[in-house]
């Protein structure tokens, strides 16, 4: 077995269960959350750590707005109260029990709770931003290339793979997975991404179906992938010019892998990366690549327990 700490995150390869568990050689697993056992450290417990250093460096003018079910808004309350930079979060009701960081969040972040669904935490954060343009300016999400940038970090060190698995909701990892090849001339890995069903957007609209109801977003484990208003054309061009695949993973199919990796991890994943795990499962079985190409698993986060120690203070909270 081989772990390779790189930055944050880890490479694990070589060890007996991958091959066991997935039946196949030339898969390698990214781990990106905090798992001691595999030296793999983020702060906040995802790979959105590595988004934030550069955004609140770059961009100082105004105080940024972050719309997010979870972790996202984690990674920012915490790189925001380290710096003890203002900063306004805007995510769903439901998704305060995860705000939990490992500092005492800074009196200088400003939460709203939305009762609604991820979609009514986005369309919250564009009117707040609207309302006060000298005050506010919208973090931007797919669109801020500082994200971008910050996880090309990692993905430059990577070696070289042909297939790129990961759950998506926003598309940030896809996105600098592609762009990250670019720059360095290298050949573009095929990604396979994965949504849970029954709430798939990027899914639905790659199939030509239409848009499924928001209501449906309740029903789905993995509420950080209901993010809707992503920008669908290019995550379909990414899997379309790369050749990739995108699969919709049921509750029952994401808990069964979910719960056979931690066995594994002796830690927890999230829901996202237990549907990465079915993706890759429900791709083997289909025969959708071939034995002899590298594959690169992420496993965008985990370990929270660990991580999960301060929740904001109720008065810096409003409810809308």
């Amino acid at each position: 077995m081989t772990v390779q700490p790189i930055l944050f995150s880890s490479l694990l390869k070589n060890h007996p269960f991958i091959e066991d568990f997935f039946g196949r050689k030339n898969i390698t697993i990214l781990l990106s959350g905090y798992f001691e056992k595999f030296k793999a450290k983020c702060p906040t417990g995802s790979f959105k750590d590595y988004i934030t250093g550069l955004t609140f460096f770059y961009r100082k003018n105004k105080e940024l707005v972050v719309v997010s079910a979870g972790n996202v808004a984690r990674a920012f309350l915490y790189k925001a109260s380290v710096l003890k930079r203002p900063l306004t979060i805007v995510l769903p009701e439901y998704a305060l029990e995860g705000l939990k960081i490992p500092v005492p969040p800074s009196k200088t972040v400003t939460i709203y709770a939305i009762k609604g669904e991820y979609n009514d935490a986005i369309d919250f954060s564009k009117e707040l931003v609207k309302r006060n343009p000298e005050r506010y300016e919208h973090e931007g999400g797919l669109n801020n290339e500082w994200r971008i940038k910050g996880l090309y970090r990692l993905f430059r060190r990577l070696p070289s793979f042909d297939v790129y698995f990961q759950a998506v909701s926003g598309g940030v990892g896809p996105l600098s997975i592609y762009k990250t090849a670019k720059s360095l001339n290298k050949r573009l890995p095929k990604l396979f991404l994965s949504q849970n069903l029954p709430y798939a957007p990027v899914l639905s609209a790659i199939e030509g179906e239409n848009p499924p109801p928001p209501e449906l977003a309740e029903k789905i484990l993995a509420k950080v992938l209901s993010n809707a208003r992503t920008n669908i054309d290019l995550l379909s061009n990414l899997i379309k010019e790369t050749h990739g695949k995108i699969y919709g993973i049921t509750n029952d199919e994401l808990l069964k892998a979910k719960s056979s990796f931690e066995s594994f991890l002796e830690e927890e994943i999230d829901f996202s990366a237990g549907v990465t795990i079915a993706s890759v499962l429900k791709a083997i079985k289909n025969n959708d690549f071939n034995p002899d190409e590298k594959i690169l698993i992420h496993i965008t986060g985990g370990g929270y327990e660990k991580v999960k120690r301060y929740s904001p203070d109720e008065k810096q909270i409003i409810h809308v």
